[in-house]
């Protein structure tokens, strides 16, 4: 074989080889390119609001590339701003496993460890990996203060706080605040924050009013307690929350007659037979009426009969 045949056998390899390369990568450039722009178009239907299309496509995209990140971030995104709670956990928990410090999977999971009992001490756990990742992170230290607040890990909430609190606060973490330092016993430094609270004209929440008039009970106020509670009530007088409060406000002014009269509204509605519980518990140990108790002490045992998976914190207050 001549030297010239060679180099066009040579050549026509070449050929041959570079040919096939750019037949692949053009067979393979569009496949790809279609996969991230699945993922873009779910983030562009994010925020335009499109939620139901975002989950349909990053479910889409989430099976052509399971190893990818920002597909199942997109997911997760899309299922929390859906409203399903369920699925948004279990999406992050899936970001996690693919990056274990990704901030917003980590951020996202212990705020939804806020909306379930059962769900904060992984909550808990997000935020802390989240701190030693961005120690300065403000909001993730009010969240996870808050998360230890009810689980009642009052040292460690209120160490939190104490950081928090220094550093120009918003209102919803002023006001959080305030109802974990009400919880652990602090009802002086409670007081001060709710009412730095109120100074900004901005209304408590349902949860807040009955922290803040626990507090100003324990601090011997509770005429301004009943009067708070009352104008909530009118406001919203189907609350089981406002009116066991309400009960509890006029039993700490030694007004037995009026608490019952507002807590009997209670007796008929099942799902206010713990509040009742609670209520008529204090009720009975501040007037000494023992049948009171008895009446307490039965409802408690209904609650705890009707509760499949009581936490410990419940059987011990049974």
């Amino acid at each position: 074989m001549t030297q010239k045949r060679r180099l066009m056998m040579a050549l026509q390899a070449l050929y041959l080889a570079a040919g096939l390369t750019l037949i692949y990568g053009l067979e393979t450039a569009p496949r790809a390119i279609a996969q991230a722009s699945s993922i873009q178009a779910g983030y562009e239907f994010l925020e335009r609001g499109w939620v139901d299309d975002a989950i349909r496509q990053f479910q889409q995209a989430v099976q052509q590339q399971p190893q990818s990140v920002n597909a199942r971030l997109g997911l997760a995104i899309a299922y929390q701003r859906a409203g399903q709670d369920d699925n948004a956990w279990q999406a992050y928990q899936q970001v996690l496993n693919l990056e274990p410090n990704n901030r917003q999977a980590l951020a996202a999971i212990g705020e939804l460890g806020g909306y379930r009992s059962e769900w904060q001490a992984t909550g808990i756990e997000a935020l802390t990996t989240l701190l030693e990742v961005a120690p300065q992170d403000q909001s993730a230290r009010a969240q996870r203060a808050l998360l230890l607040g009810y689980q009642g890990r009052f040292v460690e909430a209120i160490a939190d706080y104490e950081i928090v609190l220094v550093a120009n606060p918003n209102l919803a973490t002023l006001r959080d605040a305030a109802q974990i330092y009400t919880y652990s016993g602090n009802y002086s430094q409670a007081l001060i924050l709710f009412e730095r609270y109120l100074a900004t004209g901005e209304p408590l929440t349902e949860g807040a009013v009955t922290a803040y008039a626990q507090a100003l009970q324990e601090a011997g106020r509770s005429a301004e307690a009943i009067e708070i509670l009352n104008r909530q009530l009118q406001a919203a007088p189907d609350s089981i929350q406002l009116r066991s409060a309400l009960a509890v406000a006029y039993q700490s002014n030694q007004q037995t007659e009026e608490a019952l009269q507002v807590l009997a509204p209670l007796s008929d509605r099942p799902e206010a037979v713990l509040p009742r519980a609670r209520a008529l518990s204090q009720i009975a140990r501040q007037s000494g009426n023992t049948a009171l108790y008895q009446e307490a002490v039965g409802l408690y045992r209904q609650a705890l009969a009707a509760t499949s998976n009581p936490s410990a914190g419940f059987i011990t207050e049974v």
